[in-house]
C-alpha cells in the first residue's frame, strides 16, 4: 500500500496537479484511514508521510492532512469508496470559478466523466464543514468533483482509479480551456 501512495503521489506532482506541498491521498482499510500527513510533499512521499487514523472519530488525526474530515465524510457516506485523491489541478480550478457543471467536449473525457459537478456553495473550502457536509452527495453523481476555487476530490476502488479520474478531470478542463481560447 505504501508503494502505491509513493507512486501515485509522484505521478500527480509530475503532471502538475499539485504544487510541492499540496494535495493529499487516502486509502480506507476496514475501520482505518491511511492518509498523507499535513504538509507532505506528494512528489517525494515516504512511509513516514502516511498517517493511520480512524474511520469513526478524530482521536488519531493529529498529523493527518487538514482534509481528513472531508475524506472521512466521503468514506462514511460511500462505503464502496476505498481511495481518495485530492488535487489542485490548475485548469480545473480555473473552470470551477465560472462553472457549476463541467461537460467534456472530447470523447475520451466523456467516456470516463460525462459530467463533473462543481461545489459552489462553500465560502470556506479548505478543510471546511461546508465541504465535509456537501461533497459526499455530489460524489454520488460522479467520481470526480471540483470545489470552486480550491481543487478536485476524486474517488475510486483504489489509488490508481482515483488518480485516473484526477488526471482525466484535468485533461477535460485543459481541453475546454484551450478550445475556448483557440477560437
Amino acid at each position: 500500500m505504501y508503494n502505491e501512495f509513493i507512486k501515485f503521489g509522484r505521478i500527480l506532482f509530475e503532471l502538475g496537479l499539485n504544487n510541492s506541498h499540496s494535495g493529499n491521498l487516502s486509502v480506507r482499510r476496514g475501520n482505518q484511514i491511511y492518509i498523507t500527513r499535513h504538509g507532505a510533499m506528494l512528489g517525494h512521499l515516504s512511509v513516514n508521510d502516511i498517517v493511520r487514523t480512524n474511520l469513526s472519530d478524530a482521536t488519531r488525526d493529529e498529523n493527518a492532512s487538514l482534509e481528513i474530515k472531508v475524506h472521512r465524510s466521503i468514506y462514511l457516506a460511500r462505503p464502496e469508496v476505498q481511495a481518495i485523491v485530492h488535487s489542485h489541478p490548475p485548469y480545473g480550478i480555473v473552470l470551477s470559478l465560472t462553472h457549476e457543471n463541467i461537460k467534456p467536449v472530447d470523447m475520451e473525457g466523456a467516456y470516463y466523466l460525462p459530467e463533473i459537478p462543481v461545489l459552489t456553495t462553500c465560502s470556506v473550502t479548505i478543510s471546511s464543514d461546508c465541504v465535509r457536509e456537501n461533497l459526499p452527495t455530489l460524489l454520488k453523481k460522479s467520481p470526480a468533483v471540483l470545489v470552486r476555487g480550491h481543487g478536485a476530490f476524486c474517488v475510486g476502488k483504489n489509488l490508481e482509479e482515483a488518480t485516473l479520474y484526477s488526471t482525466v478531470l484535468e485533461s477535460i478542463c485543459r481541453i475546454i480551456y484551450l478550445s475556448k481560447n483557440y477560437r
